[in-house]
């Protein structure tokens, strides 16, 4: 799987720059083995329940709470957000619970 920063969709053909009202946001791609189109990356960004608001500078992935899961922490240029992965393909904002909400700029 992948987690991009900042990312925005992209389709076969399509440029790199994302259209004006669709800005760029962080993005997870799971990824699909199909067997007649090979291996390939689904975005499950909205499936999975993150909704990383800041401007991303970086993300660190562990397992936070030891449930054997990949937690995500995503820092930003602002507040960070810590993202507790709930082990069925989604995540919880645990940020305010944990402490973890410093409002300066970081990265990762």
């Amino acid at each position: 799987d992948v987690y991009l920063v900042q990312g925005a969709p992209l389709g076969k053909g399509k440029p790199l720059t994302p259209p004006p009202a669709s800005p760029p946001r962080d993005r997870l791609f799971e990824n699909r083995l199909d067997q007649e189109k090979g291996l390939r990356f689904e975005d499950v960004t909205d499936a999975a329940g993150l909704a990383a608001t800041g401007y991303g500078m970086g993300v660190a992935a562990g397992d936070v709470d030891n449930d054997g899961d990949v937690d995500l922490y995503v820092t930003n240029y602002g507040p960070n957000q810590l993202w507790r992965n709930r082990g069925d393909g989604t995540f919880e904002d645990v940020t305010a619970a944990s402490g973890t909400d410093d409002p300066r700029w970081s990265t990762s």
